[in-house]
């Protein structure tokens, strides 16, 4: 499988952040900038499109539960969205966290 370059799109209508291509060990630390930037000051719920990633290291899982934590806290709720037999689906679901069905 040929690697895809991490890229996000931020839908303020919907009130949705879809994530595309490699979460990589590398990108990481883009994501945790990407999620502490979206979710400073959150009052409103938010949904988080994993459906289109292809790679979800742990390091990943964690930067994702530490930004629902941190939602919650604000009194937002981060949701996780991902395609029945997704990567992002079958690793959400080996780490119980939980999402919704794309």
């Amino acid at each position: 499988m040929e690697e895809r370059a991490f890229s996000y799109e931020i839908s303020d209508e919907s009130d949705r952040l879809v994530l595309h291509g490699d979460l990589d060990e590398g990108t990481t630390v883009q994501v945790r900038m990407l999620l502490k930037e979206v979710t400073d000051g959150l009052t409103r719920d938010l949904a988080i499109d994993l459906t289109d990633v292809d790679l979800l290291p742990s390091s990943a899982v964690g930067v994702l539960a530490n930004a629902q934590d941190t939602a919650a806290k604000q009194g937002a709720a981060l949701t996780f969205i991902a395609g029945d037999g997704t990567i992002a689906a079958r690793v959400l679901t080996i780490c119980g966290l939980s999402y919704d069905l794309a």
